[in-house]
């Protein structure tokens, strides 16, 4: 298994997909929030993915400016032709998106990994 210089983010593969865990149980502090974005725009760009499963398992806690990271994601996968869904959101976190109208109306969110895999495996309905 190669290594890889991620502190906040640990990187796998199911069904040739890359499923990338966002290790930190918080998305509060600006500089948490900076490094996670630096890292997901290094691994897109360095791994050259259109799409990919975000799990979101290990995230309990999610401030508005942590939504940036989530923004910013979908748009660098969209100006490449990709996109990415989420899995295992926290009852908290999802409750950030259906404030903010951010839950269904922009992001795919499923309950596991394999639901989000197979959801990357149809083609998008637009």
């Amino acid at each position: 298994m190669s290594t890889h210089p991620y502190q906040l983010v640990r990187i796998d593969n199911e069904d040739g997909v890359p499923i990338v865990t966002v290790l930190t149980p918080e998305l509060r502090a600006d500089s948490v929030i900076a490094r996670l974005e630096q890292e997901l725009e290094d691994f897109v760009q360095k791994s050259g993915t259109k799409q990919l499963v975000l799990d979101m398992s290990s995230v309990h806690y999610l401030t508005s400016s942590g939504l940036r990271v989530l923004i910013v994601l979908r748009k660098r996968l969209r100006e490449i032709g990709g996109r990415f869904t989420m899995c295992g959101v926290h009852p908290y976190v999802a409750d950030v998106f259906k404030t903010t109208r951010l839950f269904t109306a922009k992001f795919d969110y499923l309950d596991d990994v394999s639901a989000a895999v197979a959801a990357l495996k149809v083609p998008p309905a637009e």
